[in-house]
């Protein structure tokens, strides 16, 4: 019973008092069924908050640097993350790199995520960036010939091609850039997996062509090298970037121009090749039931690999420039 005189507890009064206490419990979360120790999750994890680029290491050099320090510049300022910690990704990466004996070649994927924190997808104030370093093997197992540069042999992939039933995200506050909402390339590499084909074009939805399900794409018409706008869709790789620098170099009179690409103009192309920063250039040798031309990629592949091994930087090397 309540005393004479004594109020009773409102409703609005016990719902506050309930919230108060639900403010003051613990994050919890939870991990296939077993409990985490922390339940402060990555938002890389949660909202795919962050961005990376994939360095190609050769006999424990980096190869074209210069880009890929480029992309991790555009990418932090582009998204908004604090400046990055050069110090300490360069510390991060010569002890790499100084772990184990280098291989001919290898893979470093150098990832920045915006961290713990923030309410739901807002960030938090003071994001404070984490970086993930991983080395992985060379994917060389679908190589089909080799390319001589220093007496050196490099492989080169000769690709079957294909048109993606998936349609390239179209964003164009993200174009360009390598973040980590892959979730459409993830779904065209599911795709393709059930095909006999190596790699597959993707349009947006506008039906534009944007590029392969992980290259840059590059056609050869009327003498003329085009690969497509990546205004509104697309990532612009390290190499693709880079090309033009390299066939200069060569001393070959054509360079690489954005146009707006239909699919029509690829079913009419004369040769087509892909490009990443891994694999280099990549001659296609058939697009869908059509036999291609390769012979006219050769050249470019043997400029683009004969550059390359005149960007490769020791990671001993790096520093900050004041």
């Amino acid at each position: 019973m309540t005393k004479k005189g004594a109020s009773m507890p409102t409703q609005s009064h016990t719902q506050a008092s309930a919230q108060m206490a639900a403010r003051r419990l613990k994050p919890q979360a939870w991990r296939n069924g077993e409990p985490l120790a922390d339940a402060n999750l990555d938002r890389a994890l949660m909202y795919g908050d962050g961005f990376f680029t994939s360095l190609l290491l050769v006999e424990g050099r980096i190869a074209n640097w210069a880009a890929h320090q480029a992309r991790l510049l555009q990418s932090q300022q582009r998204l908004g993350f604090p400046e990055l910690n050069w110090v300490a990704l360069f510390s991060d990466l010569k002890a790499l790199v100084a772990s184990r004996p280098p291989q001919a070649l290898e893979v470093v994927k150098v990832l920045v995520t915006r961290g713990l924190g923030g309410r739901g997808y807002q960030p938090p104030e003071a994001a404070r960036p984490v970086v993930y370093l991983q080395r992985l093997p060379f994917p060389d197992t679908q190589a089909t010939s080799a390319l001589m540069v220093d007496s050196k042999h490099w492989p080169l992939f000769e690709l079957s091609l294909t048109v993606s039933p998936v349609e390239a995200a179209r964003q164009s506050q993200l174009a360009g850039l390598k973040h980590l909402n892959r979730l459409d390339n993830v779904l065209a590499r599911q795709a393709l997996a059930d095909t006999d084909f190596d790699e597959a074009i993707m349009l947006d939805s506008a039906g534009a062509v944007i590029g392969a399900t992980q290259a840059n794409l590059v056609v050869l018409q009327n003498g003329r090298l085009l690969t497509p706008d990546l205004t509104h869709s697309g990532v612009k790789g390290t190499c693709l970037q880079s090309l033009n620098t390299a066939l200069a170099q060569a001393g070959l009179d054509t360079q690489v121009e954005e146009a707006s690409l239909t699919l029509q103009a690829c079913l009419e192309a004369e040769s087509i090749f892909c490009c990443n920063g891994i694999r280099g250039i990549m001659p296609v040798k058939q697009f869908q039931t059509r036999d291609l031309a390769t012979e006219p990629v050769q050249a470019i592949a043997q400029a683009w690999f004969n550059w390359q091994q005149g960007q490769l930087t020791d990671p001993q090397s790096l520093q900050v420039r004041q």
